[in-house]
């Protein structure tokens, strides 16, 4: 497998080929070194490394994306890209970019993972937590959630303070029902010319769907593509539309 090192910038190529000799010396003689007892200390740092990498991983994969790398390669979307040129399942592929997308849309967690103050394993159960929070309040729970991390909360600490900040939404909302679907909404009306306006509340499982769909399709085409991000928003849920119409996925 290519690891891609020689195509880097020198001191970033330089820090890869650190990292990739600390871990070919990890992997080869430091398991005769080291010895039952201490292997909780080495496991403890190996979490600590699996942090950082995470967030690094996520900020490249971001940059990566923003730019529309893949365009290069010929791929048309990031996800295709990692499941071609780097040895990915799409399956996982789509896996990194929807943490990608968790950790640029919530810096504050990024930067914990990056410091090693919180452990991935911590960093995805707080995203499951509270992934039935709307947006805003979402991402003010997170910023709570990762600064009682960092000041040494346990799990089941932060297990309870995002199960509040759940119950208090819910509570807030007296006629909704336990998992908000009662008050989705999508409404489309045709104003003059055919032109159409559309208008509604989506659950937090549906609204990601849909950025899915928009962020894949709604790519610039090239290096001349003036279309605003509105536009091309626009023209992705036409496509997509029209793509399922076409794979006859719509009953008649």
């Amino acid at each position: 497998m290519c690891t891609g090192i020689d195509g880097a910038p020198g001191s970033v190529a330089e820090a890869l080929r650190m990292a990739n000799a600390s871990l070919d010396y990890l992997n080869g003689r430091a398991s005769d070194e080291v010895d039952a007892a201490g292997s909780g200390t080495v496991l403890r740092s190996l979490g600590e490394i699996h942090a950082k990498f995470t967030a690094a991983y996520a900020a490249v994969l971001a940059r990566f994306d923003a730019a529309d790398a893949h365009d290069s390669d010929g791929y048309g979307t990031s996800a295709t890209w990692l499941a071609a040129m780097a040895d990915m399942t799409p399956r996982d592929a789509k896996a990194k970019m929807r943490q990608m997308r968790l950790l640029r849309d919530h810096p504050e967690m990024a930067a914990a993972l990056a410091d090693a103050d919180i452990s991935k394993s911590w960093a995805m159960a707080i995203a499951e937590w509270t992934k039935k929070l709307p947006a805003e309040l979402r991402a003010e729970t997170i910023k709570i959630l990762v600064q009682a991390a960092q000041a040494g909360a346990s799990r089941d600490d932060l297990r309870t303070i995002a199960g509040v900040a759940l119950e208090r939404w819910r509570a807030s909302r007296p006629d909704a029902d336990e998992d908000g679907f009662d008050d989705r909404y999508v409404q489309v009306a045709t104003t003059f010319g055919g032109a159409g306006v559309i208008r509604g509340n989506l659950t937090p499982e549906c609204a990601a769907a849909v950025q899915a769909v928009l962020e894949a399709l709604g790519k610039k085409a090239d290096s001349e593509d003036t279309r605003t991000d509105g536009q091309r928003f626009h023209d992705a849920l036409q496509q997509g539309c029209e793509l399922l119409i076409g794979a006859k996925m719509v009953p008649d």
